[in-house]
């Protein structure tokens, strides 16, 4: 027989859980389905894979000048490319923690815990921005 957890944080806790197990389950199934399009040549990769074990002993520098591959969120423009159609579900996966904490707004918020929403807001907020690569185009 289960018990139902009637504690304040059951209600936070089982939003976040089922946010990162869906996220994670479909980040991962996405990872997994693209990758094998990729092997399999269904769809070619950006750099042919003959390649690339010559440009594997590369410096990241060099291989990014050999290559021509695309930096920071540019390789959302490549998503036609099966080595970067991958990268779909690592963006996904990446994305899971931020996207769990924002799924606990509107339960904080309902509760009227407003100052753990704020703290859920302002980490949503600071992961997004780092995630944005804006720092980065200040320094360069």
């Amino acid at each position: 027989m289960t018990m139902k957890n009637s504690s304040p944080q059951a209600t936070e806790q089982e939003r976040y859980a089922n946010v990162l197990h869906w996220g994670t389950l479909v980040g991962f199934l996405i990872l997994v389905g693209t990758f094998l399009v990729y092997v399999t040549g269904m769809v070619a990769g950006r750099v042919p894979s003959d390649q690339l074990p010559h440009l594997w002993t590369l410096s990241a520098t060099d291989y990014i000048r050999a290559t021509g591959t695309p930096q920071g969120w540019h390789w959302v423009e490549a998503l036609d490319k099966g080595d970067f159609l991958s990268l779909t579900g690592i963006a996904i996966l990446s994305a899971c923690p931020m996207v769990s904490i924002a799924a606990v707004i509107p339960v904080y918020l309902r509760e009227r815990n407003f100052l753990y929403a704020a703290i859920c807001f302002v980490t949503v907020g600071v992961l997004l921005y780092s995630a944005s690569g804006i720092e980065l185009l200040h320094h360069r």
